[in-house]
């Protein structure tokens, strides 16, 4: 037996918060979305420096960001509860091999 202890509940715990963390960033990312700007935003002087070109690039960038956080995210807490349930299934084989040595 290795010296390795898992701590199910934490990991469990963690897991969901992770992914949790990963759909509040895709329902945040949405609402980014919403607020688009047009050009008459920054007015005269704002058109003619750019801007509004500049801030729609910025605002794909910021889209995107968001959206790989919110993937990494929800991707991490999948595969942490996935140690989860290994463990966990490890932790009940132990517990029936146990019962089995005792009879």
């Amino acid at each position: 037996m290795s010296g390795i202890r898992i701590d199910i509940e934490w990991l469990s715990t963690h897991a969901r918060q992770v992914k949790d963390a990963g759909e509040d960033i895709t329902t945040g990312r949405a609402k980014l979305a919403e607020a688009e700007l047009t050009g008459a935003s920054f007015g005269e002087i704002g058109r003619r420096s750019g801007a509004p070109d500049a801030y729609q690039r910025l605002r794909e960038q910021l889209l995107d960001r968001h959206r790989k956080a919110a993937e990494t995210l929800t991707s991490a807490g999948d595969e942490l509860r996935e140690v989860v349930d290994h463990h966990s299934a490890g932790d009940d084989d132990s517990a029936v091999d146990l019962r089995r040595q005792e009879a």
